[in-house]
């Protein structure tokens, strides 16, 4: 069920991240991240609201939790001006190169409190095919 959600929310970000390139032929890329994290949070407290019936507590967390938003607004807003000048594809690409890298870098040291996995050298083959797939995808 995971890897279904997982599929999903790729498919998603790619659908959204073309959305909001054209989004940002109107309003720029601060004003297209503006109205898109605008717009999901008010979706999100109608969702609260309506399913979850409970209060929302924002506070507590160690500070630099907050620093999602950030990568969160970072992600959004240069996706979205990539896509224009590298179409959806390619930005996809590179941005997957980028989701793997640092989640094996994540992974090998246990950043952000998850678990520990050590790199493994047989995922070098691994790597070396998505670097020729995005290679490839950028010469095509």
């Amino acid at each position: 069920m995971y890897a279904l959600f997982t599929l999903i929310a790729g498919a998603c970000q790619s659908a959204m991240a073309s959305l909001n390139g054209m989004i940002t032929d109107y309003l720029g890329m601060f004003g297209m991240s503006l109205v898109v994290h605008v717009i999901g949070g008010l979706l999100l407290i109608l969702y609260i609201k309506l399913f979850v019936h409970e209060k929302l507590k924002i506070t507590g967390m160690p500070w630099y939790l907050y620093s999602a938003g950030f990568f969160g607004i970072f992600l959004v807003a240069t996706s979205s001006y990539c896509i224009g000048a590298l179409g959806v594809s390619v930005t996809t690409c590179i941005s997957v190169t980028g989701q793997m890298v640092i989640s094996a870098v994540i992974d090998h040291f246990g950043w952000f409190g998850v678990p520990k996995i050590p790199f493994n050298p047989k995922r070098i083959p691994c790597f070396l095919l998505i670097l020729a797939g995005l290679i490839m995808i950028n010469l095509a």
